[in-house]
């Protein structure tokens, strides 16, 4: 074990700041080696997504004083923009710790002399992109971890534009944080009677409100005597959706009650995740056969929406990218053509390409980006220098966006979305389900997989690095018997087009991702972890029918499969 976990765990001991009930949880694991170098051999790593981890003590680890190195890292940042006069907009989720590490945060920057504005009551992550945009913070931050178990929780920030940071500003703050050591930390112990303390509640929902509304029109044709059933699986948006869905004028909103109630422990699902069929177990129940016409299920933060649909007597799970696809046709269909024309619609590189066809028919475009909200949210801004007009933004994993008053994928806005939809799509008869059947009929059968590697020794993991190199090495000239036309290294920047071997440079910021097209259109996208011994296939089939879609997406996890299997032969 390195010294240097074990004098850190040491001056945690004997640091007189750090409180009793974390030096006895400390004690605990006196002489466990591999745990005080786990907890110890480094600072909780900050990213692009912030900070994230299991809640314990030690500095690899969610706690009030990594959250307070944190905070400081960020008042430092602030301060050397100009940004830390106009403040910074704190947010939380049901997780257990989020309201201490919330106010932890607040108490540092108010240290700090930056004025905060705190939602007092727990609230979706969407709605604090909204505040940081609606009262011109300088910055945001969320207290969540998303859909992860309920051990973790996380530290997200944003920019003065409502976007989550990217790569050049958390670098900056997580410089800063690693020059920083507890003495560096100032804290306002009574910060909440500071007059640099905002709360915020009141005026910020009903102005989100507001905003939705007018983005999303009740219409005459829709049939708002659709049965919806809601659950925020004891997340932030149980006062949220079902309150846009009322104001919409839908009248017939159920709630499971039991998962209603806000709870870090999320103890009625395996995870609090609307991407797995587990999560709607309680909601499946309580419909019964046909109790209501639309499932909606949202994650502990907000920010993502899973549905179900009842469709010739059971309940449908459409997935992210159906989801999309679904959006993206009813939202262009709904809008002017001139802004049609300068329209654009920004998915994820692994996200369905069916959505091309339908901007095509449209008049609109479609613009990549890598994986992530935030490249989403941060091409907003840019589509507005430019005069062009976002329509909507997408990811598979089941995130969704249109106007640009929030700049972060938005279940709230989404669940009403979804819910508009199947009522005017119901006043002509149909469902949700029908509706995807028709735009496939229409312009082929898109089916996407998802598949994820783990390697459970060194040994491995070294192996799998070794493949990754030399996948983006040696240009496959086919897989699964489908021809190849191009690879594109995210990582190098580089696109290569195999059969003339002529190389094309990527514009999109780099990521370690390889991805394949073939000539008939198939993708096959490889994103490698990089903090994990981990990887994941993301496979983008299609056929002019679904068997044949089925099939190429079967062979083609099945090739990769192979290669994998092959690579992890090699001595």
């Amino acid at each position: 074990m390195a010294v240097d976990a074990v004098a850190r765990y040491q001056s945690w001991l004997a640091d007189n700041s750090i409180d009793e009930s974390m030096k006895e949880e400390l004690r605990s694991i006196e002489g466990q080696e591999d745990e005080i170098h786990d907890r110890f051999h480094k600072v909780l790593e900050f990213g692009t997504g912030g900070m994230r981890g299991t809640i314990a003590a030690g500095l690899n680890r969610m706690n009030i004083y990594t959250i307070r190195l944190a905070a400081q890292a960020l008042a430092d940042v602030l301060r050397d923009s100009d940004l830390a006069d106009r403040g910074v907009a704190i947010a939380h989720d049901t997780r257990h710790m989020s309201r201490e590490f919330t106010e932890e945060s607040a108490k540092v920057l108010v240290g700090n002399g930056i004025p905060v504005y705190v939602f007092e009551e727990v609230a979706p992550t969407p709605l604090l992109s909204f505040a940081v945009r609606h009262w011109q913070a300088g910055a945001g931050i969320v207290i969540t971890a998303s859909h992860n178990p309920p051990q973790y929780n996380g530290f997200k920030c944003y920019r003065s534009d409502g976007v989550q940071m990217l790569d050049e500003q958390a670098s900056a703050i997580s410089r800063a944080m690693e020059q920083l050591s507890f003495d560096d930390v100032k804290i306002e112990s009574d910060a909440q009677n500071s007059p640099l303390w905002t709360d915020l509640a009141g005026k910020t929902y009903e102005a989100y409100y507001a905003a939705v509304g007018n983005l999303l029109p009740q219409r005459k044709e829709h049939d708002t005597r659709l049965r919806v059933l809601y659950t925020p699986l004891h997340g932030t948006g149980a006062r949220h959706v079902p309150e846009v869905l009322r104001r919409a004028g839908f009248s017939a909103v159920d709630t499971v009650g039991e998962q209603m109630r806000p709870d870090g422990q999320f103890p009625t699902v395996k995870l609090p995740n609307p991407e797995e069929a587990d999560a709607f177990s309680l909601a499946f129940e309580q419909a019964g056969k046909g109790g209501a016409d639309l499932i909606l299920a949202t994650d502990p933060d907000g920010d993502r929406v899973g549905s179900a649909v009842w469709h010739e007597g059971e309940y449908h799970l459409l997935n992210g990218n159906q989801v999309g696809v679904l959006m993206a046709d009813y939202l262009l269909a709904h809008t002017g053509a001139e802004k049609r024309d300068q329209g654009v619609i920004i998915k994820t590189i692994v996200s369905t390409e069916m959505i091309r066809p339908i901007a095509d028919q449209y008049g609109a475009s479609v613009l990549d980006t890598l994986t992530g909200f935030k490249y989403i949210g941060d091409q907003m801004g840019r589509l507005e220098r430019e005069g062009r007009h976002f329509i909507f933004g997408f990811e598979e994993s089941y995130g969704y966006l249109t106007g640009t008053f929030v700049r972060d994928k938005d279940a709230v806005m989404a669940s009403l979305l979804l819910a508009q939809m199947a009522a005017y799509y119901r006043t002509q008869g149909t469902t949700l389900v029908q509706r995807l059947e028709e735009l496939m009929q229409q312009h082929g059968f898109f089916l996407e997989g998802l598949r994820s590697y783990a390697f459970e020794s060194s040994a491995e993991a070294q192996k799998a690095q070794r493949l990754i190199e030399r996948l983006r090495t040696e240009p496959m000239a086919e897989m699964a018997g489908h021809a190849m036309e191009y690879r594109r290294d995210y990582g190098r920047s580089i696109e290569l087009h195999v059969p003339t071997g002529k190389e094309t440079t990527l514009t999109l910021p780099k990521e370690e991702v390889i991805q394949w097209e073939t000539k008939s259109g198939q993708r096959i996208t490889l994103r490698p972890s990089g903090t994990e011994p981990k990887m994941k296939l993301y496979i983008g089939a299609r056929g002019g029918t679904r068997r044949e879609a089925d099939e190429n997406r079967k062979a083609l996890e099945e090739a990769f499969n192979h290669i994998v299997a092959e690579g992890l032969e090699d001595s």
